[in-house]
């Protein structure tokens, strides 16, 4: 999909599982399972929704990737823990494309989380942990990284110094605060509640609008605005924040990617008769 200069696809970051009661907080399950089935360990499938953004300004190619998800370094129980499914589908999904790791010159985090940067380092042919995208500067909100250097209890274990450390080694971790363009029609907004320092990316162009929303509403599922997640550390703001976004989005033709949504990745939404929100999908 074309937003001015920049042209826009959803890529893999491969699928994992987690607990169905911890991603929707106080929602009963005999209300959630029925829209988002649980299996047999009460866990539901989570696709890591990546965005692949290219375009040109004032004669500079840029290749943009937003996320990038679970990554490859974790051993394999961790990984059978989560029952990820996709060692290598970024870089596959990025061949697909025509993009090399090496072709990657931005990549902005919407936080450290290790299910949404995971994927930032990898290991080398001598077994240490590199950059993955060695030619890219990486974007992030500076309070995330101030919160993963010295994390909250209730966030700690999803803080991973490998995802971040090996890029400020090497020069190429840059940080923002709050809403910031980072380039003409690319854009982050501060949308607190998951975390403090989550950051939504926003790309606008040729009268259209798009809105990566991370763990702000991690899947369409998660659309209306009391579904927050067992995850997010301030559920008040969270609801807030969510009311807020949606009454600017609802009935326009505003498209909403959902990070964590394997069925459905992108949408637009509007309202229904009682007032509840629905998403009708939208391909990127």
């Amino acid at each position: 999909m074309k937003f001015g200069p920049w042209d826009v696809q959803i890529i893999s970051g491969g699928t994992f599982r987690l607990d169905g009661g911890a991603m929707f907080g106080t929602v009963p399950k005999v209300v959630w399972n029925k829209i988002y089935p649980a299996d047999e360990d009460n866990m539901i499938l989570m696709a890591t929704n990546c965005l692949l953004i290219r375009g040109e300004v004032d004669g500079v190619k840029h290749v943009i990737l937003v996320d990038n998800g679970n990554g490859d370094k974790e051993t394999d129980d961790f990984m059978a823990r989560f029952k990820y499914e996709g060692r290598g589908i970024l870089d596959r999904d990025l061949a697909k494309h025509g993009v090399s790791p090496e072709d990657i010159t931005l990549q902005i985090l919407t936080h450290l989380h290790f299910d949404h940067a995971g994927g930032s380092t990898r290991f080398n042919e001598a077994g240490g942990i590199v950059p993955s995208f060695p030619n890219a500067r990486y974007i992030v909100q500076k309070k995330d990284l101030e919160d993963a250097r010295h994390p909250h209890l209730r966030v700690k274990a999803s803080y991973l110094a490998k995802n971040w450390e090996p890029l400020e080694a090497e020069g190429l971790l840059d940080t923002v605060e709050g809403d910031v363009e980072i380039l003409p029609g690319i854009s982050v907004r501060v949308v607190p509640g998951h975390i403090e320092g989550l950051q939504a990316v926003i790309i606008e162009g040729s009268g259209r609008k798009l809105i990566y929303l991370a763990d702000l509403i991690p899947t369409a599922r998660h659309i209306q605005p009391a579904w927050v997640m067992g995850y997010d550390l301030d559920v008040v703001t969270s609801v807030n924040v969510r009311q807020q976004l949606l009454s600017e989005v609802t009935n326009t033709d505003t498209v909403l990617v959902f990070e964590h949504d394997p069925d459905i990745p992108s949408g637009s939404v509007t309202q229904d008769a009682k007032g509840r929100y629905v998403v009708t999908p939208v391909a990127v």
